[in-house]
């Protein structure tokens, strides 16, 4: 890495936990989460304001045909607020759907804002390798996944958590038990999905209407 790139290679890829695929738009690609850019941007400079930070100089609301487009120029800063750069962005504040009928959106000016200051990020760096189109490789995305939940360490593991309660309930002996049992795993149990909480939820309910059956009296 070369000195230029120290804040380019720090987080050209973001983590994939992060994105979302664009939806809705006449092309296809991925939008990463503002909020994380943000987060990756102060993680570099600091806290905006004080590492990072933006100014609007120009908005306005251009026609275009039936549609009405806002879009907004900002003034992008890093580090020192002499260091400047230009960054744009737009959104649709009235379009057209298929049916022909007008939609507005009210967002439009934090739409063009939020991504103004995402095509500044990435000019520096942070998520560039979606804008070079890396990520148009579902296998490249893959191993960038990889390499984040390795950093994530050990992943709790929900189907073996359940199997283990489970045969746990089934070793218990008088309802006492099973609702200590069910006290101990209230943690676990929180980090179920919710298809493997509702076995073992009912793997509990079956043994405790068990237990607590009165015993049948021999025959005389």
């Amino acid at each position: 890495m070369t000195e230029n790139l120290r804040h380019w290679e720090r987080f050209d890829d973001i983590d994939p936990k992060f994105t979302k695929a664009i939806t809705g738009k006449a092309y296809k690609g991925t939008s990463p989460n503002p909020q994380y850019v943000i987060r990756c941007l102060t993680e570099i400079f600091g806290p905006v304001g004080e590492g990072f930070g933006w100014d609007v100089v120009a908005e306005d609301f251009t026609p275009m045909g039936d549609e009405l487009l806002h879009w907004c120029r900002i003034k992008f800063w890093h580090t020192d607020r002499a260091n400047t750069f230009d960054s744009y962005g737009q959104t649709k504040a009235l379009m057209k759907k298929r049916d022909g009928s007008l939609m507005s959106d009210e967002d439009a000016p934090k739409k063009s804002l939020t991504d103004a200051i995402i095509k500044a990020a990435s000019h520096i760096g942070v998520a560039a390798n979606i804008f070079l189109g890396r990520w148009d490789d579902q296998k490249y995305v893959a191993e960038v996944n990889a390499e984040y939940r390795k950093a994530d360490g050990p992943q709790f593991d929900s189907a073996g958590a359940s199997e283990r309660i489970k045969a746990a309930i089934n070793k218990q002996n008088t309802p006492d038990d099973l609702s200590k049992l069910w006290n101990a795993e209230k943690d676990t149990m929180g980090k179920l999905t919710d298809e493997d909480f509702a076995a073992v939820k009912a793997a509990f309910a079956a043994a405790g209407a068990k237990l607590n059956q009165p015993e049948e009296k021999d025959a005389a």
